[in-house]
C-alpha cells in the first residue's frame, strides 16, 4: 500500500537517493500518522471520559502526544531540506534530530501527568463502565496501530530514516499498551477485578520508557556516535574494489542529518604506478560515493613501495608483532628517514577503546618493538582511537 500510495502522491517516487523525494516521503508518513493519532485520540477520549476509565484516557493522551510528536517531525523533515547556506555550509540536516529531541520531551512531560493521574486513581478507585462499544473501539486503536507500524517500517525502510524507525517502534509499543488496558478492562468486566488505576501506571511507564530511549538515541546521534561496524564495513569494501587499492585505513564518517553524510579516508596504493592514473580512480569513486549513496568523500592518497625496501621490512616487522599483543592493533603510515643527524620512525597504530593497555604504556610497547631493529633511532607513535575506522 505505502508504494502505491508514494507512487500516487510523490514525484519520482524511486529516487529516493534525492533529498526532495526522501523529504517527500517523510511528511506523507508523518501527515497519515497525524490524521491516524488524532482520530484515536477523540475516539478513546471519548470512550474513556464516557465510561469513566482513567486507563482508556490516558492510552488517548499518548495518542495524542504521538500525533504532537508527528507533527514536529513533520517540521524536523521541511527544516531538514532547506539547502546549505553560507552560515550553514554541511546544510540542515541535524534539523530532524532536533525534532526528534523536542517529541522525547514532549513524551516525557505526558508520561508524568499520566503517571500522576493514575496514582491517584489507585489510591481513589472507581470502577470503570464496561461496554463491548468501548472494547471494540480499544481493538480497532491496535489494529490502526499495527498498521501504522508496517506503514512506517515500509517507509523508514526506504529512505533509512531514524525518525520513521522510531515511529513505528512507538506505533508497536502503543499497540502492545493498548492491548494491556483492553484486556485489563475484560477482565475487570468479568472478575470485579478493579486494575484500572495500575494499568493506567503501566501505560505511563511505558510512555516514560519510550521518551527517555528516544531522547538517548537523539542525543547520540546529535552528540556524533559511532558508525555503526556495518556501515564502515561497506565503505571500506567499496574503496578495497577500487583499482589500485592495497589498503585503507583512518576512515572517518561524520553525520550532518540524513542525507548529509561527509567522510574522509587514507588509501594506500603501489608508489610505483602512475599518480596521475591514481588520482584519477580516486576522484571517479569519489563521485560514485556521492552520486550513489549521497556520501561526500575525500581520500588522502598514500603512496606505498612495493619493492623490497627497508621501511617494507620494518612494517612487516611490526606488523607481525603488534599481532602477538592483539590481534586488532594495526600499524600504518610508517615513514623511515635514514639521516646524518639518526634516524626517524613515524607511525600510527590503531588501538581498540575496550583494551586494557594504557594509551602511554602501549606507545612503550610500541617503541620498543620498532628499536629490536633500529636500537638509536627516534621513533614517534601516533595511537588511532575507535573514531577512525581500522585498516583492512
Amino acid at each position: 500500500m505505502f508504494q502505491w500510495l508514494a507512487a500516487k502522491i510523490i514525484r519520482d517516487w524511486d529516487r529516493t537517493e534525492r533529498v526532495e523525494v526522501r523529504t517527500a516521503y517523510g511528511q506523507m508518513a508523518s501527515i497519515l500518522a497525524i490524521c491516524s493519532n488524532g482520530v484515536l485520540f477523540v475516539i478513546k477520549l471519548l470512550v474513556g471520559m464516557a465510561a469513566g476509565s482513567v486507563a482508556v484516557v490516558a492510552d488517548g493522551i499518548n495518542n495524542l502526544s504521538d500525533a504532537a510528536s508527528n507533527i514536529i517531525s513533520l517540521l524536523g523533515f521541511r527544516l531538514a531540506a532547506r539547502p546549505a547556506d553560507a552560515e550553514h555550509p554541511y546544510g540542515h540536516g541535524r534539523y530532524e534530530y532536533l525534532a526528534g529531541l523536542t517529541v522525547a520531551v514532549l513524551i516525557l512531560a505526558a508520561g508524568l501527568e499520566l503517571l500522576k493521574s493514575s496514582v491517584e486513581r489507585i489510591f481513589h478507585p472507581a470502577a470503570p463502565d464496561f461496554s463491548w462499544v468501548m472494547a471494540a473501539a480499544l481493538a480497532g486503536s491496535i489494529l490502526v496501530k499495527l498498521w501504522m507500524m508496517l506503514f512506517n517500517l515500509d517507509a523508514g525502510r526506504r529512505i533509512d530514516s531514524r525518525t520513521l524507525f522510531a515511529t513505528a517502534a512507538d506505533s508497536r509499543n502503543d499497540a502492545i499498551a493498548t492491548g494491556i488496558v483492553l484486556a485489563g478492562m475484560i477482565t475487570a468486566h468479568f472478575t470485579g477485578l478493579d486494575l484500572d488505576g495500575w494499568l493506567g501506571v503501566g501505560v505511563a511507564l511505558f510512555v516514560l520508557y519510550s521518551g527517555f530511549s528516544l531522547v538517548r538515541d537523539t542525543l547520540d546521534l546529535l552528540l556524533g556516535r559511532k558508525p555503526e561496524p556495518e556501515v564502515i564495513e561497506a565503505i571500506r569494501e567499496r574503496i578495497m574494489a577500487c583499482p589500485g587499492v592495497v589498503d585503507t585505513h583512518d576512515l572517518m564518517l561524520h553525520d550532518y542529518g540524513p542525507g548529509q553524510r561527509f567522510a574522509s579516508a587514507h588509501v594506500e596504493m603501489a608508489a610505483e604506478d602512475d599518480i596521475m592514473v591514481m588520482h584519477k580512480a580516486l576522484v571517479e569513486l569519489s563521485r560514485e560515493f556521492l552520486e550513489k549513496d549521497g556520501l561526500h568523500i575525500v581520500f588522502q592518497l598514500d603512496p606505498i613501495s612495493q619493492e623490497d625496501t627497508e621501511e617494507n621490512r620494518l612494517r612487516k616487522h611490526m606488523a607481525a608483532h603488534v599481532d602477538l599483543v592483539d590481534p586488532r592493533l594495526t600499524v600504518h603510515d610508517l615513514c623511515l628517514t635514514r639521516a646524518e643527524d639518526g634516524d626517524h620512525v613515524r607511525f600510527d597504530c590503531f588501538v581498540p577503546a575496550d583494551i586494557d593497555i594504557p594509551e602511554q604504556e602501549m606507545k612503550k610497547i610500541l617503541t620498543n618493538m620498532a628499536r629490536e631493529i633500529y636500537p638509536d633511532a627516534e621513533i614517534d607513535v601516533t595511537i588511532d582511537r575507535d573514531y577512525m575506522a581500522p585498516p583492512h
